[in-house]
């Protein structure tokens, strides 16, 4: 078991609290954490299986052996072998009757073994439920994603540094794995997306044995984990004189995304950020050519809460300071190629900060190879 360093002790108990303060609003006595990430995030620990088992007042983590020793030792509540008998005299102790758990990160299978194991609990769906929580980054956790962030750009600069002719998609994502990893990453956040030419257009493509001709556009949207925190960023290079339509792509998704950051700030809504970045592409007559969402929360996850869209579930979202999301409106053209510009931005009580510098507007790598 590996203990992150990333926030104190201090830290954890105040995720806890946070949490126990929210349990009253779903007027519940208690909840059930246990996906890894989310354990991980109220304690630190990192473990495959656990039950963390929080009620208002108090919280208490079951583990099996392997686990047992180091969670005696660093974790910020009370941990104990693990067993039903165990289990059970906590949620007599505790006068536990209704208990929410993460619905969504939960099998029918394990919410029937629940339901089986404790009958007498009456259990209360809670989606995500951590998910507000996590969304509000505090000012360490922004510092590592900023720590994140300037890996990668420095990554991104490698990448550049060897495109040339010949050189093909899975050896500039393989060096790219390489460089980070030397330079302090745990890994990547995902798999990293390079695509030439017409693969652009195929926004969570799969890097191949394709080869780089000049003339071509290169799409990069790549990502790092560094001291578990996931950066993610997309830009285009021109490698060389690509088509006059992808520039004028390239333009209009330069402009939508500033739109974006613009109007990126405490009090709107996922929704209305994403009808902005719209707007522009519709007055191009683009709109056609987008194939997915604004953007998305980011964090100990490259996917969290909330999702930039005006149409989905996070839609009514309101951010506020301390959210950090992804900003990576996109156009793509089947058979020719797509351009995507993301960056990774921190709402700030007055508006946004970008974590990566402002690219140039003309994005033709300075030097052919």
């Amino acid at each position: 078991m590996k203990k992150s360093a990333a926030t104190s002790q201090g830290q954890y108990k105040d995720r806890l609290k946070k949490l126990q303060e929210m349990l009253k609003g779903f007027k519940v006595t208690g909840c059930l954490i246990e996906e890894p990430m989310a354990l991980f995030y109220l304690t630190g620990l990192q473990m495959s299986l656990g039950k963390l088992w929080i009620t208002p007042k108090s919280a208490c983590l079951f583990v099996d052996g392997r686990y047992i020793q180091a969670c005696k030792e660093n974790c910020p509540v009370p941990a104990v072998l693990v067993s039903d008998k165990a289990i059970h005299e906590f949620i007599q102790k505790e006068k536990l009757k209704t208990v929410a758990f993460d619905s969504q990160a939960t099998s029918y299978d394990r919410f029937s073994a629940l339901k089986k194991s404790f009958p007498n609990v009456q259990w209360h769906p809670a989606p995500k439920i951590l998910k507000e929580i996590r969304a509000i980054k505090n000012p360490k956790e922004i510092a590592l994603m900023k720590k994140s962030a300037q890996l990668l750009w420095k990554g991104f600069e490698h990448i550049k540094s060897i495109l040339k002719v010949g050189i093909t998609e899975l050896e500039v994502a393989r060096e790219f794995e390489i460089y980070c990893l030397r330079h302090g990453a745990r890994g990547l956040a995902f798999e990293a997306i390079i695509a030439f030419g017409e693969n652009s257009a195929k926004p969570h493509y799969h890097p191949g044995p394709v080869k780089l001709k000049k003339n071509m556009l290169v799409l990069v949207d790549i990502g790092v984990d560094v001291n578990y925190y996931h950066s993610d960023m997309t830009r285009i290079v021109f490698f060389g004189d690509v088509e006059p339509r992808l520039k004028e792509i390239y333009a209009v998704v330069r402009k939508s995304q500033k739109a974006a950051f613009e109007a990126c700030c405490p009090g709107v809504t996922a929704g209305e950020l994403e009808q902005v970045s719209l707007k522009v592409i519709r007055d191009a007559g683009m709109e056609h050519l987008l194939l997915h969402r604004l953007g998305h929360g980011i964090g100990l996850e490259t996917h969290e809460f909330p999702s930039l869209t005006s149409a989905g579930d996070d839609k009514n979202a309101v951010l506020k300071p301390g959210m950090a999301v992804t900003l990576e409106p996109g156009l793509y053209i089947p058979g020719v190629g797509g351009v995507r510009y993301e960056d990774t931005v921190i709402v700030t009580p007055r508006g946004a900060t970008n974590l990566y510098p402002n690219d140039k507007l003309d994005p033709t790598l300075a030097k052919k190879r």
